[in-house]
C-alpha cells in the first residue's frame, strides 16, 4: 500500500510546483495540500476503505480546482508562466485526478448506483465527451437490470455525440434487458419520433434545395437569352455614327 500511495502522490509533484512557481498557491499551501492528499490516499487504499472516504476526496479536489481557477482569474488569467498555448502542467490536472478518484472509486464500489451517477454528472459537467463514452459502455454492462442507465446512455449518444443509430441500438438492448420497462419503452418511442422528424426536415429541405437550383436555372437561362441578341437601338446607333 505504502508503495503505491508514494507512486501516486509523486504523480503530483509537477503540478504543485508548477501551482507554486506560478504564483498560484505559497509554499505552506503546497504543503497542506499534500498532507491532504497523503492522508486520503492511505485511506482509500486502506483494507477498510469506504466509499465516502473516495466522495470526500473527489469532493476536496473539486474545491481545490475551483480555488485555483479563481486565483488564476484574480491574477489576471495567467498566473505566471503557462506555456505558449496558454496553459501549463497543472491546468488540467486537478480535473484528471478527479476522474481517476471516481475512476478507482467505481472500480471498488462497482454496484453503488449514485456514485456512477456522480461520475457521470462530473464528466458531463466537464464535457468529457470521450470519458462518457467510456463510462457509459462500463456502466450498462455492469448493471443492465437498471432502465436509467440505458437511457443515459442512449441520451449521450443522441445528444452529444449526434449519433440516432447508436442511440437506437441501445434503447433495444436495454428493453432485451428489461423487457417491461415503461422508461424505455417511451424513450424508443420519443426516439422514433424525433428520426421520423429529422428524416421530414431533411426531406423538405432537399426538396427547397432542388427547387431553388431549379428557380436559379431558369434564371440564368432567361439571362443568357437576353443578352445573347443586340438591341435595336444599338445597330441604329452604329449606323447614324457611320453617316
Amino acid at each position: 500500500m505504502a508503495e503505491k500511495v508514494r507512486y501516486y502522490l509523486e504523480q503530483t509533484v509537477p503540478e504543485l510546483d508548477d501551482l507554486q512557481r506560478r504564483g498560484i498557491f505559497t509554499k505552506p499551501e503546497i504543503a497542506s495540500i499534500t498532507r491532504r492528499r497523503t492522508d486520503f490516499e492511505h485511506r482509500i487504499h486502506g483494507r477498510g476503505a469506504k466509499l465516502l472516504d473516495f466522495l470526500k476526496y473527489a469532493e476536496f479536489e473539486m474545491n481545490l480546482d475551483l480555488l485555483r481557477k479563481k486565483r488564476i482569474q484574480r491574477l489576471g488569467g495567467g498566473g505566471g508562466q503557462p506555456d505558449k498555448a496558454g496553459t501549463s502542467v497543472s491546468t488540467w490536472s486537478g480535473q484528471q485526478r478527479i476522474f481517476f478518484i471516481f475512476d478507482r472509486a467505481t472500480g471498488k464500489f462497482k454496484g453503488d448506483l449514485s456514485l456512477w451517477k456522480q461520475y457521470i454528472s462530473y464528466a458531463r459537467q466537464q464535457k468529457a465527451r470521450h470519458l462518457l463514452n467510456k463510462i457509459f459502455k462500463n456502466v450498462v454492462r455492469l448493471h443492465p437490470a437498471k432502465p436509467e442507465l440505458w437511457v443515459l446512455a442512449a441520451e449521450h449518444e443522441l445528444r452529444e455525440n449526434a449519433n440516432r443509430k447508436a442511440a437506437r441500438n441501445l434503447v433495444l438492448r436495454g428493453l432485451k434487458f428489461n423487457p417491461s420497462s415503461k422508461e424505455l419503452a417511451d424513450a424508443f418511442v420519443k426516439l422514433e419520433e424525433d428520426v421520423k422528424r429529422a428524416v421530414e426536415e431533411l426531406e423538405a429541405k432537399r426538396k427547397q434545395d432542388a427547387e431553388q437550383d431549379k428557380h436559379d436555372g431558369e434564371s440564368d437561362e432567361v439571362d443568357h437569352e437576353s443578352g445573347a441578341e443586340p438591341s435595336d437601338d444599338g445597330e441604329q446607333e452604329t449606323e447614324d455614327g457611320d453617316d
